[in-house]
């Protein structure tokens, strides 16, 4: 009994060597095409593509180019992004117009507005971030679908 549990043990380890890996099964040469047409954003205005950094607003519109829908949810991104920008100026505004006042009275509401509007900031610019991110994985998505296009 002892003899066959050892038995066991070694087809299951000799087996374990074995196993693929992802680079075995996605195959070599779709591994190095993903890795050259996918993207990912560095920054506000950049991204890396095949180990590259490019810069600029032209850029990514051509990059998305390729993918529509996530060319316009990328845009809807940076609408959304200006609105946040948009809030948190006006209570930054808020916030100085009531220190220059010098009421009592208005430095406790625009405290408080000035509060409010950075909660609603952070929370659209949260909101932002996923839609940028999902046009990302939308123009990658649609990038892997060019693979059929280029055999």
């Amino acid at each position: 009994m002892k003899g066959l549990s050892i038995l066991i043990a070694l087809l299951v380890l000799s087996l374990a060597g074995h196993g693929q890996t992802v680079s075995d099964t996605l195959g070599t040469s779709l591994k190095k095409w993903y890795d050259k047409e996918t993207i990912y954003l560095q920054g506000g205005n950049g991204f890396v593509k095949n180990n590259m950094l490019y810069r600029g607003q032209k850029a990514l519109k051509n990059e998305f180019a390729i993918s529509e829908g996530g060319l316009q949810l990328y845009l809807k991104s940076k609408r959304t992004r200006n609105i946040a920008l948009v809030i948190s100026l006006a209570g930054s505004a808020g916030t100085i117009a009531s220190l220059i006042s010098g009421n009592r009275d208005n430095l406790k509401k625009f405290f408080w507005v000035s509060l409010g509007t950075g909660l609603v900031s952070s929370v659209v610019t949260m909101q932002a971030n996923n839609q940028r991110d999902q046009a990302v994985w939308l123009r990658n998505r649609d990038a892997m679908f060019l693979i059929d296009a280029d055999r």
